[in-house]
């Protein structure tokens, strides 16, 4: 038995239409999926990829936002986890920033082998196989020049195009690498399939812009090709494909340049070196030198009408006007002191479609894509398991998040995923372990309400609303 899991990055579900994506509908259709599926928080794709392969949450593998700041290992600026070299820096002498061993290393311990193949950021490769070099995995990125792996793929299939919106050239070669390299040649156990779009067209394009249809439409293809791949192989039947996206979007409606205003307004507030260091995101990460500086903070918050709920590290720091990251499993000594939620609602955006939310990112246009928050919007995810073991044409009800898909591929194989915190998903393969889960509201800060659900012990957020 093998699997391919395949990364559509960013894809909200709602968005998923015969006419947009014909081919992943058609899986969907064959497959077992799963309706409330969730990413986790933040949703942001360097915490969503350790998530996913660790099987456990940021507080537990420690990669807390796609933009951290740790004053011990670089005190003036940001450190950016898509960047190589912010990687190993935050990595401070160890194999990666991960704490927790990913499917690879379960793997490997098994006897059985992973694969990546990835046209993301190299952070994003990086993380979703630290232990590549060490164990002799194959990991390739789409940026990698001088790697084994890089000189390989450039030998067989020529260059890897540049990188572009939308990034279709790219994309379309990374499929190729998959589907005339690493699964014909080199037969993972476990394959992962990072596909990059429709992420960058929904942040620099819009979601409904037409150069983004161009996007989906070549994510589908991507999809269509491996299915392919798949359904002409003799052992066809025993390779299951799990098809998911790792957070989905809001439109960015209003740009909230947050240093910027808090310096405006006198907090000595920068993106780097100064007492309150911020950074952009959909959920901002706001660190104090001076825990005394909090109240403050909370107080010109509390003026601004975009502003939601304050989540704290520190359950101690200011208590009762903040709730906990604990509640969220994003708990971390790496962590935000606090972290602040955009106000968003679920009227349409400038294209018809729902979902807007308030946002905070130097490179994205006002009216792009977001992610990072806990909008509903950001939270779906694609999630379907199609082929191979699992129950056709079928949609289950229960609760299901990223950290859930190691430990039932592991279970199938027959590996224990003993240290891994997600739930097996059983239903993939029986329906009748289907069950809804029971729905949770709790009362935020400031008037807001989170929702959720809670199944085998574990809740997952399903939105934030306004109470």
């Amino acid at each position: 038995m093998r699997f391919i899991i395949i990364v559509l990055d960013g894809l909200r579900p709602d968005m998923v239409t015969p006419g947009a994506m014909p081919a992943l509908s058609r899986l969907i259709s064959r497959g077992t999926r799963f309706a409330h599926a969730r990413s986790v928080f933040p949703s942001e794709t360097r915490v969503a990829t350790p998530s996913l392969v660790t099987g456990c949450r940021p507080a537990a593998h420690g990669m807390v936002a796609n933009t951290v700041f740790d004053r011990t290992l670089v005190p003036d600026r940001l450190l950016r986890t898509k960047d190589g070299a912010d990687y190993r820096i935050l990595s401070a002498g160890a194999e990666s920033p991960l704490l927790r061993p990913g499917i690879g290393e379960y793997l490997a311990a098994a006897g059985r082998s992973f694969a990546v193949v990835s046209a993301g950021t190299p952070g994003q490769t990086l993380v979703a196989s630290p232990a590549a070099r060490r164990l002799g995995q194959f990991r390739w990125n789409a940026a990698d020049t001088d790697t084994p792996e890089a000189q390989r793929v450039a030998e067989r299939l020529g260059a890897t195009p540049p990188a572009s919106i939308p990034n279709l050239a790219r994309t379309r070669h990374a499929a190729r690498v998959l589907t005339e390299i690493v699964l014909p040649e080199l037969r993972p156990d476990v394959t992962l399939f990072w596909c990059p779009e429709p992420d960058i067209s929904f942040h620099y394009r819009g979601l409904g812009d037409a150069e983004t249809a161009l996007a989906m439409a070549e994510a589908d293809a991507c999809v269509a090709s491996i299915a392919a791949w798949r359904d002409a192989q003799p052992d066809a039947k025993e390779i299951g494909l799990i098809i998911l996206s790792d957070h989905g979007h809001v439109t960015g409606h209003r740009k909230i340049p947050l240093a910027e205003l808090m310096a405006r307004d006198g907090l000595p507030a920068a993106a780097g070196g100064t007492a309150i260091t911020v950074a952009p995101a959909g959920a901002p990460g706001i660190w104090l030198n001076d825990p005394a500086l909090a109240p403050q903070v909370a107080d010109w918050l509390a003026r601004q009408d975009w502003a939601g709920p304050l989540l704290a590290n520190d359950p101690a720091l200011l208590p009762g006007r903040t709730a906990p990251l604990a509640l969220l499993e994003a708990n971390h000594p790496r962590a935000a002191d606090l972290v602040l939620l955009f106000a968003g609602e679920e009227g349409a955006d400038h294209f018809g479609l729902p979902g807007r939310a308030p946002f905070d990112a130097g490179d994205v246009p006002e009216g792009g894509g977001m992610h990072g928050g806990l909008h509903r919007r950001e939270l779906a995810t694609v999630l379907v398991f199609e082929g191979g073991p699992f129950t056709p044409g079928l949609t289950m009800q229960g609760m299901a998040d990223l950290t859930d898909v190691a430990p039932t591929l592991l279970h199938l194989l027959g590996l224990d995923a003993k240290g891994m915190q997600g739930r097996v998903l059983h239903q993939a393969w029986d329906p009748f372990a289907d069950a809804p889960a029971e729905p949770v509201r709790m009362g935020l800060p400031g008037g807001f309400v989170l929702e959720g659900g809670r199944q085998g012990g574990r809740f997952y957020p399903t939105a934030l609303l306004r109470g």
